[in-house]
């Protein structure tokens, strides 16, 4: 048994669908302003299938203030569902670039 056979494959891939690819733009190791470049399909759907999610991941633990960060966190309050990929990519943009001027994550 040194692999898995293709019907077991081909029945996991059903179950557990691929997460959905997303970009991100991000400073200095601040935060990430992210947002999905596909639709997003889960294996159990809720409000989110088949939209584009932006929302900004912070810097949490060891190395978070120093800029060496190595985990980071979703900001809840800053999850926001799209229809279009350029509304998410847009939003995504517009927080990144109020945070270069002001220094806070407004959402």
């Amino acid at each position: 048994m040194d692999g898995i056979s293709p019907e077991l494959s081909r029945a996991l891939a059903r179950m557990f669908p691929p997460e959905a690819r997303w970009a991100y733009f991000q400073k200095r190791n601040g935060p990430m302003f992210v947002y999905n470049t596909e639709r997003i399909h889960e294996r159990y759907p809720t409000a989110a299938e088949g939209k584009f999610e932006s929302a900004v991941f912070m810097p949490v633990g060891k190395g978070s203030r120093s800029g060496k960060a190595t985990r980071f966190e979703v900001l809840e309050a800053s999850r926001s569902l799209h229809e279009l990929r350029r509304d998410a990519k847009a939003r995504a943009l517009r927080l990144y670039e109020e945070w270069e001027q002001t220094g806070k994550v407004v959402v």
